[in-house]
């Protein structure tokens, strides 16, 4: 027993002395094994402090409320639309401060209201709350932090973050922008909400009660939920039970707990789906470290051949030398996971720094949260990766055999012809695969597509080592023509070892090939849509909230029709219908008017807006009626006169007869609602269904320049809305597909600078493996100057060969993915953004350059003497 103890201490002596003789090439693959891992802990951490944050924000907003009153809703928006929320009736509050357990009952009284500093701005971050003042410790978090509560009609208190960015003070004139328009009052106070910090996140203004039914809500009868607080001793399902005893119809009682899980759950399926978007960046960050680890010991093994046969020789057995070289991983892991964990708590901050960023607002991010699955996930994903990366070169170590101790060199590699043959076959069948994929449409095309491109990249990463010493000849061609003796061995070394050129460039590859990807993608998303708008945007102009939540006021629409030029002034609700069991999404307003807006045509015997009832059966004039875009229709087999049941979100049944099927292609009408619904009827289930936009025509010869002065002045009371016309419209539409690409390419960036470290340790080692060769070009008179641009050239060689392969590859996919997704996303047309993808390129040859300055230092700097000695 004592002799395996034995073995194991000196097993374990040999992996620590191995980590220490080779720390400093180590150090870089225990860096990649950092990024990786950060990039895991970070995200875990930034959601988890997410999580936790808006747990304490709604645990605010819940506060002291046991039971919440709210009109009945017969479905969710699950489209992401802003459907206002139906009164609950001023009857339902007396009822309920009634009903048995019931301590305190108030109606809360809510809508859009906005501070407008001294420079005309909107004040704080989005929503712009407006309230009724009501303070109570039991059903309110609100604390006067100066001044006094609102009394007067013309008197407000803001909350203190707001008054902070406005600099109005106590008995400063503020004006506030509603839904009807801007007023001015006097602030009267400054209250703070909450505890959990929320109210930095929050933009309140409180107005009195009286004030605030006039300016906030739609009919004055009514409030917008009423918050319940129990008797003590009385249970939250026990309070709702009572509640709901006495409501009137179209109210309903839900517990606090319940409504404040409902409030919170959008945030929370929004966290979760950042949550795995960031994963899936970090697993490939991850894959791309591997690749760094794995050619640093498959290089330190090659160095170490004849250490590696002693060991063989004086009693080693292979699975101990296996061991120690895994061992040495180990080490590199578990030191590069904890490392990560360190670096993931600041990647966490720069995270919530990068979201607030593209959200244009401060998220709610307090003290970082390191939950228990970051820790697991760290050392779970890093010290596996590690070893699987480590595993192939151990196994190489162990096969070295001890007579390998008296040769001067390790065996030269092995042939690349099965290589070839096995690159080749993977490839031709990935290209197969996407072609057939080009040739379908719908879900098996992006299958086929999506597994064709995995193919031909695995089958490029296998023949990678065949292309690479040709590729390295033509792309250092320039260097060894132009660049002298240093030109001319630097375009040698990278084509010495194909096997090593080809492995150190594949992270590189990896990145950019994904970069290429999105690149290509993103381009003819926004060519595309830039397309689709110039054909089919039929508005000169569009009035819009500043954001997607801010209602657009009808009072604001009688302003703008009545400015000289304006032909027509279009007002446009989003809609949500239950139909067939499944809610879709609709537009609605006067169907005759939209139909004339969007230039909708109806072919023969497709009916239309004009039809009147019972003509050949196809119209029935206002009322549950439905016109339907062709590609509805045919998904769903409706024809004009098919009745469809349905149901309004107050829960109403109705029988929808579709009276007119419009064409709604891509060559036709680009732009054209999936269906419209009459307003009226509509309305008269959803009553306070907010204008989403407005979309202006101006007369033919108007002139643009006095006619968009007109719009602003008439627009001036409402400083929340935004006027754009048809440039600024696909501007902005442009905008936002750059927003992702850009965000995206800040992701898939750290897999760029994984790749440019991989570079860094590759010379590195390369610079150790060569030492004699180093000392002996000094000692027959090369310079130090270019002995550095000789390794320089060889990492341009090696970097832009990476790119190149990568960005080539991307090409392909994202030329084929675009091809696949063309019927489905509308990504009509391909465009390649040539420029920025030589942009890369260049970028890739600058990181080459940076990565070679390190070891091209430390190979100067060799004293000739010495290296010309090593073995």
């Amino acid at each position: 027993m004592r002799r395996p103890r034995g073995r194991g201490a000196v097993l374990f002596r040999l992996v620590l002395r191995g980590l220490a003789a080779h720390r400093a090439r180590l150090a870089l693959s225990a860096g990649a094994v950092v990024v990786g891992v950060a990039f895991v802990a970070g995200t875990l951490i930034f959601t988890a402090t997410l999580d936790r944050s808006f747990d304490h924000a709604f645990a605010d907003l819940g506060h002291g409320t046991d039971t919440v009153v709210r009109a009945t809703k017969a479905f969710d928006d699950e489209f992401g639309g802003r459907e206002a929320e139906r009164p609950v009736p001023a009857s339902a509050l007396k009822a309920v401060q009634g009903a048995e357990g019931v301590a305190k009952a108030h109606g809360v009284v809510s809508g859009f209201a906005a501070v407008v500093d001294r420079r005309g701005r909107i004040v704080g971050p989005e929503p712009q709350t407006g309230v009724d003042w009501y303070e109570d410790r039991d059903l309110s978090r609100t604390r006067l932090v100066s001044g006094t509560a609102p009394t007067a009609a013309d008197e407000i208190a803001i909350d203190d973050g707001s008054a902070k960015e406005s600099g109005y003070r106590i008995g400063d004139r503020v004006t506030v922008v509603t839904r009807a328009g801007t007023r001015t009052f006097r602030l009267a106070g400054v209250f703070r909400f909450g505890v959990s910090g929320v109210g930095s996140s929050v933009a309140m203004t409180a107005f009195t009660p009286a004030t605030a039914h006039r300016l906030l809500m739609e009919r004055p009868d009514g409030y917008a939920r009423i918050d319940v607080h129990a008797a003590p001793g009385v249970s939250q399902e026990r309070l709702r039970a009572a509640v709901a005893s006495v409501l009137p119809p179209g109210a309903e009682a839900v517990t606090g707990q319940r409504a404040t899980a409902e409030q919170a759950e959008p945030l929370k399926d929004l966290i979760s789906a950042m949550r795995k978007m960031l994963l899936a960046f970090a697993l490939i960050s991850v894959f791309v470290g591997s690749f760094i680890i794995f050619n640093t010991f498959a290089m330190l093994v090659a160095q170490r051949t004849r250490e590696l046969a002693l060991l063989r020789a004086v009693g080693a057995s292979r699975a101990q030398v296996t061991r120690s070289v895994l061992g040495e991983a180990a080490g590199v892991a578990v030191a590069g996971s904890t490392l990560g964990i360190a670096a993931g708590l600041g990647l966490a901050l720069g995270l919530a720094r990068l979201m607030s960023l593209v959200a244009g607002e401060a998220l709610p991010f307090g003290t970082p949260v390191v939950p228990g699955a970051a820790l697991l996930a760290s050392y779970g994903v890093g010290i596996p990766v590690t070893l699987a990366a480590a595993y192939v070169p151990a196994r190489r170590a162990a096969r070295i055999p001890p007579v390998a101790a008296l040769r001067d060199a390790a065996a030269t590699g092995r042939p690349l012809r099965a290589r070839a043959v096995a690159g080749a076959v993977l490839a031709v069948a990935g290209l197969m695969a996407m072609g057939a994929g080009m040739l379908n449409d719908g879900k098996t095309a992006l299958v086929l597509s999506g597994g064709g491109a995995a193919a031909f990249f695995v089958g490029v990463t296998v023949a990678s080592p065949v292309i690479s010493r040709p590729a390295a000849g033509l792309l250092g061609w320039p260097f060894a023509r132009f660049g002298g003796a240093a030109g001319r061995m630097g375009r040698r070394n990278a084509q010495r070892d194909p096997r090593q050129t080809a492995a150190t460039a594949s992270a590189l590859t990896i990145g950019l090939a994904l970069i290429a990807t999105v690149s290509v993608l993103t381009q003819s998303m926004s060519v595309s849509v830039d397309r689709q708008l110039e054909k089919g945007l039929t508005a000169d102009y569009r009035i819009t909230g500043r954001s997607r939540i801010v209602p657009v006021s009808p009072e604001a629409l009688a302003a703008v029709a009545r400015v000289p030029g304006v032909r027509t002034a279009v007002p446009i609700r989003d809609a949500r219908l239950r139909l067939n069991g499944e809610v879709r999404p609709a537009m609605t307003g006067t169907p005759n008017q939209l139909a004339a807006h969007f230039h909708l045509s109806f072919p023969p015997g497709n009916g239309g807006p004009g039809q009147r009832p019972g003509e050949s059966g196809r119209g029935q004039g206002p009322g549950d009626v439905l016109l339907v875009g062709r590609s509805v229709a045919s998904a769903h087999g409706w024809t004009v006169g098919s009745r469809v049941p349905g149901e309004y979100q107050d829960g109403a049944k109705a029988t929808f007869r579709v009276v007119g099927v419009y064409d709604d292609g891509k060559a036709t009408a680009p732009t054209a609602p999936p269906m419209i619904v009459d307003d009226v009827a509509y309305r008269r289930h959803v009553p306070d269904s907010q204008l989403d936009r407005i979309e202006l025509t101006v007369a033919p010869g108007t002139d643009a320049g006095a006619a968009r002065r007109s719009l602003e002045a008439a627009l001036a009371p409402w400083p929340n809305l935004r006027l754009e016309d048809r440039a600024e419209i696909k501007a902005g539409a442009a905008k936002d597909i750059d927003l992702f690409l850009q965000l995206v390419l800040a992701l898939l960036v750290l897999s760029v600078l994984i790749a440019a470290l991989g570079i860094v340790n590759t010379l590195a080692l390369a610079v150790v493996q060569r030492t004699r060769e180093i000392g002996l070009l000094r000692a027959v008179g090369m310079q130090r100057s270019q002995l550095r641009r000789m390794i320089r050239y060889e990492a341009v060689v090696i970097s832009v060969y990476g790119a190149v392969l990568g960005i080539g590859t991307g090409l392909v996919f994202g030329v084929v993915l675009q091809r696949a997704m063309a019927g489905e996303a509308g990504m009509d047309a391909l465009a390649v953004p040539y420029g920025r993808l030589l942009l890369y390129v260049a970028f890739a040859a600058l990181i080459g350059v940076l990565a070679a300055v390190w070891p091209a230092r430390r190979a100067a700097r060799m004293e000739v003497l010495h290296a010309i000695t090593t073995e």
